[in-house]
């Protein structure tokens, strides 16, 4: 049991619930489904990772395909998410179901154990688009933008700068994911 894995992972579970309720309740319908699928799947992940934490070592396997589903399905809608903040445009049916279907379609293909090495590189691709349209929306002169880049700096710094650190890297993952997340939250307002 590591107590101070859970608790980050309860913090990082519970910001993704909150991001989306306060920050995403004027968007409108499937833009608000895509930023969902985004901050739940991560509130997903954390929360199975509670129990994992908690040593109930059973959901290992589930809490690692989460993860893998988070960093397909979640990466997607986050691009997919950003692009239409940046282009002011509502998500049509077509595309709302379209990213679904790429990003459930990644999951299934990182699943396999000789494509599951391209895990991190999916989610590299999905934060490198974010940047892109952000730097499109500072171009556009657009403040919101400056709040995705806070963002994917952070997300980069939980994923890459860790290792580095002499601290417990799940937890420092876990908060700076949850101030990225209010973020991508502020982008919005």
């Amino acid at each position: 049991m590591n107590l101070s894995n859970m608790i980050s992972g309860a913090i990082l579970a519970a910001m993704g619930v909150y991001v989306f309720w306060h920050y995403f309740q004027k968007e409108r319908w499937y833009n608000r489904l895509i930023w969902g699928f985004f901050l739940l799947t991560i509130s997903m992940v954390a929360v199975v990772g509670v129990v994992r934490f908690g040593g109930l070592s059973d959901m290992i396997p589930l809490h690692e395909s989460l993860q893998i589903l988070s960093g397909s399905l979640g990466a997607t809608c986050v691009a997919v998410g950003v692009w239409a903040l940046i282009q002011r445009q509502t998500i049509s049916v077509r595309t709302f179901w379209l990213t679904i279907t790429v990003g459930l379609g990644l999951f299934v293909l990182l699943l396999k154990p000789q494509i599951r090495v391209f895990t991190p590189a999916v989610q590299a691709l999905s934060m490198l688009v974010v940047i892109l349209l952000a730097c499109l929306g500072l171009i556009r002169r657009d403040p919101r933008s400056v709040w995705l880049i806070f963002a994917v700096m952070i997300m980069a710094l939980a994923t890459k700068v860790a290792p580095l650190i002499k601290i417990n890297q799940t937890d420092f993952y876990h908060y700076t994911t949850a101030l990225a997340l209010i973020c991508f939250g502020k982008a919005t307002q």
